[in-house]
């Protein structure tokens, strides 16, 4: 008796991720862990094929499983290895790489040519999103889309980026200076899960100012307060 394939339904960090890559033919699944992501992207036919790469031989293996109950073998390819060092040049024309710290993505990212290659990335850091958002300001990538979602109670910031420019890009008026925890251009755009989330940081960073004395930590509450501020300002 034939098994049946499994379907993946994807939540909603997938589903921003998946929508973001509409297209691309061939992503790059930089850490793809269970490899859901690569099989929803090939379930839905948003592209033609996925290359599944992860450091952990383990992680790897549950995306060999996943990949294999869902009968995608033929579209999507797994392979072992570091960052973008398993995918060649021009493999992928886009990158995904979700769920890690921004700081091991600057690391990720910091190859030549830029992306590998490819035309776009999606990137959905977990923590120190100032740290890649930083990077690629500073390196002049353009951030094409920026994004936040409610997903299990939680918030989570998503974004996609291009091939570099020479042009650093323009922040938008009403914009802390130096302000890098969240994204510019969901600012510009008036993202609208983007406020309740600064209100919920700006209470956070409130607790933690009545037992620690810290100068980041009152930059980063008028940080806030300037976007929250600005926020019902004209764009």
């Amino acid at each position: 008796m034939q098994q049946e394939k499994q379907g993946i339904r994807p939540r909603e960090r997938l589903s921003d991720a998946i929508e973001l890559l509409s297209g691309a033919r061939v992503v790059a699944d930089i850490g793809c862990d269970h490899g859901r992501l690569s099989c929803a992207l090939i379930q839905q036919n948003v592209v033609e094929r996925c290359i599944a790469t992860d450091i952990s031989e383990p992680s790897l293996q549950k995306a060999v499983r996943l990949i294999q109950k869902t009968g995608l073998q033929e579209r999507i390819e797994t392979r072992l290895g570091d960052g973008l060092s398993p995918i060649s040049e021009g493999e992928a024309d886009a990158l995904a790489i979700l769920g890690m710290g921004g700081t091991l993505m600057t690391q990720i990212l910091n190859v030549i040519p830029p992306l590998k290659g490819a035309h776009i990335a999606v990137l959905q850091p977990m923590r120190a999103a100032e740290d890649i958002r930083r990077w690629l300001y500073e390196r002049n990538y353009p951030v094409l889309d920026d994004r936040v979602m409610l997903d299990a109670g939680r918030y989570y910031q998503m974004f996609s980026i291009v091939q570099p420019t020479k042009e650093r890009q323009t922040l938008p008026k009403g914009w802390p200076e130096d302000c890098f925890f969240l994204g510019y251009t969901a600012f510009a755009r008036r993202e609208p899960l983007m406020k309740p989330l600064a209100l919920r940081m700006l209470a956070t960073t409130n607790r933690k100012r009545k037992t620690q004395r810290a100068d980041a930590l009152d930059r980063q509450a008028a940080q806030l307060e300037q976007i929250l501020s600005n926020w019902e300002c004209e764009q």
